[in-house]
Parts: C-alpha cells; sequence; structure tokens
C-alpha cells in the first residue's frame, strides 16, 4: 500500500505517520483480507488493498477554495475533496491509484472548535469520508446512498479508533 502525502499549508501541523495509519488502518476494515469491489461503478472494477496507491494533500483556505471553483462549480472553501482515480485502473493485479483526497486543515480546525471535537478527530473523519468517495461511495446521490455512507463512516472511524491513530 503507498500513501503518499504533501502539505502545501503551513498554518497547522500534521502528522504523516498518524494520517498514513488511519488510511492503512480503514481499507484494511474494508476489504477484510478480499479484494474490494468498487462500489457504484458501471465497470465493476476490483482492487487489492495491499496494492492500493493514495495521495493526500492538505491546502489552505485559498486552494481549496480555487479547486471548489474549478471542479464543482462552488466559490468557497469546504473540508475535503475527493478525486477518484478507481475507473482508470487497467490491470486487474496491478496496483490500485485510487485518487487523491485533499483536505483543508483550517477548515477541519474551525469545525472542530463548532462541533466541541480534537483536530485529529475531524481530520480522521475526514481522510474516512474522502476514503469512501475514493471507493465509490455517494452521499450526494440520494439519501438512500447517504445512508449508505453515513453507516460505513461510523463503522470505519470505530475500526480506526480501536487501532489508534
Amino acid at each position: 500500500m503507498e500513501i503518499a502525502i504533501k502539505n502545501t499549508q503551513r498554518s497547522i501541523k500534521v502528522a504523516p505517520g498518524s494520517i498514513r495509519r488511519v488510511v492503512r488502518s480503514a481499507l484494511e476494515h474494508l476489504s477484510e483480507g478480499r479484494i474490494i469491489k468498487g462500489r457504484n461503478l458501471a465497470s465493476g472494477i476490483s482492487f487489492d488493498p495491499s496494492r492500493a496507491v493514495v495521495s493526500i494533500l492538505f491546502v489552505g483556505d485559498k486552494k481549496m477554495k480555487e479547486l471548489n471553483r474549478t471542479y464543482r462549480g462552488i466559490e468557497r472553501t469546504t473540508d475535503v475533496l475527493s478525486f477518484s482515480q478507481l475507473e482508470g485502473i487497467l490491470s486487474p493485479g496491478g496496483p490500485a491509484d485510487l485518487g487523491d483526497i485533499v483536505i483543508n486543515p483550517s477548515q477541519a480546525k474551525r469545525q472542530a472548535t463548532d462541533t466541541g471535537v480534537a483536530l485529529d478527530q475531524e481530520i480522521t473523519a475526514l481522510l474516512i469520508h474522502g476514503l469512501l468517495h475514493l471507493v465509490g461511495y455517494d452521499h450526494e446521490k440520494n439519501r438512500y446512498q447517504a445512508m449508505k455512507m453515513r453507516q460505513k463512516e461510523k463503522e470505519l472511524l470505530r475500526a480506526v479508533k480501536k487501532v489508534g491513530r
């Protein structure tokens, strides 16, 4: 499993080791030692989580706003964006480039303060949310898909908490 992390913002320190543990633990829990079949994908592509590649980018408000404008037509910053590459997997046994998760720690900190949770808990939740988007979950499709994604988020948060951050 390859987890690439890049931090382009300077206001909030991120711990790469902790980030890798969360992503690794979540993917291992999702797979339960099996191949994962891409959800909601017309191609029905499957991948081996142990050969997954995930890129995580930490950005500030300005960059997140720019990404939202470019890719979603939204003129504001958000906490997390995901760019899935799952549909681009060509070789069934090869590495699976799941895609990119972009997190805005400044927005995460504001949300953590508003909800009374620790910043690392908020970032963990955002990582899991983004990862689920990468493997095909989509809460914006309909209420049923939103419920399925929320249930899976809770399950993964419990699993990651057991392993320890």
